[in-house]
C-alpha cells in the first residue's frame, strides 16, 4: 500500500507517504476514519502510545508536532495527483463531478469537488472552514476548480452539476472557462427566452408531470445575469416540481437524465459518514487538520471503490473476483446499464479489501469504469426546441 501511494504523490516527504499509508491502511482494516478505530486496528505495528502518536503527527502542521519543523502535509497539492490516479484507472472519456457542500454538525462544513461513479461519490478537492462563522463559498469553490484543471486531459468531456442553492454567475464562468460542461439546476421560477419566442417562467414550458423541454434560449431577465444556453426542463411523474438545469451542451447532446447523477454525492456523502468511515463521529475542528483528515477519506474511498468495481464487474459476469483480470466492456449480450443494486460498490469493496488487507496481499489490477449517464424517465412526452 505504502508502495502505491508513493507512486501517487511522489510530492510527499517519505514520512508522509508512509503516515499516509498507515491512516489508510487502518481505516479500510477498521471500517471507520475515527482515530481510535484506527489505532486500534494498527495495534499490530505498535503500542498504543507510538501508533497514536504516529498518526496524530501526520495530521498536524509543522509547528505543532512533538519535534517542531517547517513541514507538513500540503493537502492542496495532492488534489491533482489524487486526480490523476483516478484517470490512471478509468475506463472512459467523459467525467462527472459534482459540486457540494457537507456539514459536520455545527462545527465546520467542507466544499468540496466530487467524482460521480457508480452510485456513489469519490472527492477529489476540498476546502474546510468553520460552519459558525461567515464566510462566502462561491470563492473557495471556483478556487478548487481551477486547481484540478491540470489534472484533466483537454480531450476529456467534463461535466460540472451542482444544485440550485449554488447557482452562480460566476460558477458558470468558471466552468465554461475551463472548457468543461456545466450542468447546472436553477429555481423553476426563473424567465427563459427560447430562440425565436418569447420570454416566460420556465416551469410553464411543460404542461405538467410526465413532460419535458429542451432548447437554446437566453436564461434570466436581468441583462447583467443572462446567460445563454440549453435549458432542459424536467417533470417527472410524481415530482411535485420540475427540474430545471442549464448547460452549455446542445439539446441533441445533453440527456435529459443526467442531472440525476447528483444524487450520487449525497450517497458519496453517506459512504465518508455513517453508512461508511463515520466522519460525524469525529471531534476534530482544526480547519487544516479535518483537511488532510480528508485525504485519508478520500484516498480510502478510491481504492475501495474500485476494488469494488472488480468484485461487482466479476458478479455480474460469473466469475469469482480473483480471476478477472481486465475491464469488461459491454456487449450486445450484456446490458449497458446495470441492474439495481442490492449491495453498494463501496460495501462489496470494502470488504473484499477488508479480506486482502487481513492476507496481506493486495490485489494489483484494479480499474474504475463508469455505468452510462442516466437515460430520460419513461414515458416523458418531450418536446426538443433547436432554433437557431
Amino acid at each position: 500500500m505504502e508502495q502505491v501511494i508513493a507512486e501517487h504523490f511522489p510530492q510527499l516527504r517519505a514520512s508522509q507517504q508512509k503516515g499516509l499509508a498507515l491512516w489508510v491502511y487502518g481505516t479500510i482494516l477498521a471500517g471507520s476514519a475515527c482515530q481510535n478505530a484506527v489505532i486500534a486496528a494498527l495495534l499490530i505495528l505498535g503500542t498504543v502510545h507510538a501508533v497514536r502518536q504516529s498518526v496524530r503527527e501526520w495530521l498536524y502542521a509543522g509547528a505543532d508536532k512533538a519535534a517542531p519543523c517547517q513541514t507538513q502535509v500540503d493537502v492542496v497539492a495532492c488534489f491533482v495527483p489524487l486526480v490523476r490516479w483516478i484517470l490512471s484507472w478509468w475506463q472512459g472519456s467523459a467525467i462527472a463531478f459534482a459540486v457540494d457542500a457537507t456539514l459536520h454538525g455545527d462545527q465546520v462544513v467542507a466544499l468540496v469537488i466530487s467524482v460521480l461513479y457508480r452510485g456513489s461519490a469519490i472527492p477529489v478537492a476540498w476546502h474546510i472552514m468553520p460552519a459558525n462563522q461567515e464566510g462566502a463559498w462561491m470563492p473557495e469553490i471556483l478556487r478548487l476548480l481551477r486547481q484540478l484543471r491540470p489534472a484533466l486531459p483537454s480531450e476529456m468531456t467534463v461535466l460540472v452539476l451542482a444544485d440550485r442553492g449554488l447557482w452562480s454567475g460566476r460558477l458558470w464562468k468558471r466552468i465554461r472557462d475551463l472548457r468543461w460542461h456545466p450542468l447546472l439546476r436553477t429555481q423553476d421560477t426563473i424567465t427563459f427566452q427560447p430562440v425565436g419566442q418569447r420570454r416566460q417562467v420556465a416551469r410553464s414550458l411543460v404542461p405538467g408531470p410526465g413532460h419535458a423541454w429542451v432548447g437554446c434560449g437566453t436564461a434570466f431577465t436581468v441583462r447583467r445575469l443572462r446567460r445563454v444556453g440549453t435549458l432542459c426542463v424536467v417533470w417527472d411523474e410524481g415530482q411535485t416540481n420540475p427540474w430545471v438545469v442549464l448547460t452549455d451542451l446542445p439539446p441533441t447532446k445533453v440527456g435529459l437524465g443526467w442531472y440525476g447523477l447528483r444524487i450520487w454525492v449525497e450517497l458519496g456523502f453517506r459512504a465518508l459518514k455513517g453508512m461508511g468511515w463515520q466522519w460525524q463521529k469525529t471531534r476534530r475542528t482544526d480547519p487544516d487538520r479535518v483537511a488532510r483528515h480528508w485525504l485519508v477519506l478520500a484516498v480510502a474511498t478510491l481504492w475501495v471503490m474500485a476494488t469494488g468495481t472488480r468484485v461487482e464487474d466479476a458478479d455480474q459476469q460469473g466469475v469469482p473476483p480473483a480471476h478477472l483480470h481486465t475491464p469488461v466492456r459491454p456487449t450486445a449480450t450484456r446490458p449497458t446499464s446495470p441492474p439495481p443494486r442490492l449491495l453498494s460498490v463501496f460495501c462489496r469493496g470494502l470488504i473484499s479489501l477488508q479480506r486482502q488487507l487481513l492476507r496481506g496481499r493486495l490485489w494489483k489490477r484494479l480499474w474504475l469504469l463508469p455505468e452510462p449517464w442516466p437515460a430520460a424517465p419513461l414515458g416523458l412526452t418531450t418536446v426538443c426546441h433547436e432554433a437557431t
